[in-house]
């Protein structure tokens, strides 16, 4: 794993760019009549493009630090204490239940903890982020350059 720093942009600045991009190409592209052609083309063209900017955008897996420790444990704290508050004054428990509540909010913050653990130094969980948002890049652009192509094709009936 490696120390890496906080992405370099932020989501919607690479959409922006890419869709930017890939309406620009839409103007000019010149087989507007064929979906599946300009599907295959645009993915040939801006796939590379998106895999940069995703990895621009996406923060890699990490050593998880104190800071991030402290910011788990303080998040998973609000959340299971809110639920076993919520709990408590919501159903007005007996001694018993109030104990299998108190279980639940302790499951709540370990789980919660432990996938926010997984999430940040995990390789592969990493490179799934880094693979869904190409893909997220890739089709909303993709959307922008068909809607501009839509446009062309209405022009010209």
């Amino acid at each position: 794993m490696t120390g890496a720093a906080a992405p370099q942009l932020k989501d919607g600045q690479a959409l922006d760019r890419l869709s930017d991009q890939a309406e620009r190409w839409g103007r000019g592209y010149k087989h507007i009549d064929d979906e599946t052609k300009l599907r295959a083309d645009f993915d040939a063209k801006f796939r590379r493009e998106a895999e940069q900017l995703a990895r621009q955008c996406t923060q890699p897996a990490r050593p998880f630090g104190v800071k991030d420790w402290i910011l788990a444990v303080l998040l998973w704290l609000i959340i299971a204490g809110g639920v076993l508050a919520a709990s408590i004054f919501l159903m007005q428990p007996d001694q018993l239940w109030f104990w299998v509540f108190v279980a639940v909010a302790v499951v709540i913050f370990v789980l919660g903890v432990a996938l926010v653990y997984r999430d940040t130094v995990s390789e592969p969980r990493a490179e799934k982020r880094l693979k869904d948002k190409t893909e997220w890049l890739l089709g909303a652009s993709l959307r922008a350059a068909e809607s501009v192509v839509r446009e062309r094709r209405a022009k010209r009936s």
